[in-house]
């Protein structure tokens, strides 16, 4: 007795420009993570790290839409010209921790704005982590 004939698996062939259009679907999006990646890596990573000591001169929340706390520091006078007239050296910053924040607007309202603050300059910045590469972590009131 001669054994039935088994139906072959009916394999589905794909035309080959559907295959191509795959590839590069695939490329685009290894592409896009790769290089979101890369920024995400860039940008998170210090260039900086020290302190800078002033006066502090302007503290305030800031943003439409995405609400950042900056600031502004006097890091003293300078005379450049060697004559009488003075530049003020101001330095920027951005905060990102609440309890910072509260530390500054607390010493705002004081009289003594003195301060020392520790920060940590990125690379680079996405917007809406403020306005500048600089990030203050740590305040430490100057008497």
């Amino acid at each position: 007795m001669a054994e039935p004939i088994q139906p072959t698996p009916n394999t589905a062939q794909t035309h080959p420009i559907k295959r191509f259009f795959k590839k590069v679907l695939y490329f685009f999006i290894t592409l896009f993570v790769v290089t979101l990646l890369g920024a995400v890596f860039y940008f998170n990573s210090t260039s900086e790290e020290g302190y800078s000591a002033g006066m502090l001169i302007n503290f305030s929340k800031k943003g439409l839409i995405f609400k950042t706390y900056e600031g502004t520091l006097n890091t003293g006078s300078v005379n450049a010209t060697g004559g009488s007239n003075t530049t003020n050296n101001t330095w920027n910053f951005s905060v990102s921790d609440e309890e910072i924040a509260t530390q500054l607007n607390e010493i705002m309202k004081g009289s003594n704005k003195n301060v020392s603050l520790h920060y940590v300059e990125k690379r680079g910045n996405f917007f809406w982590n403020g306005e500048t590469n600089r990030f203050v972590d740590g305040v430490e009131v100057i008497q």
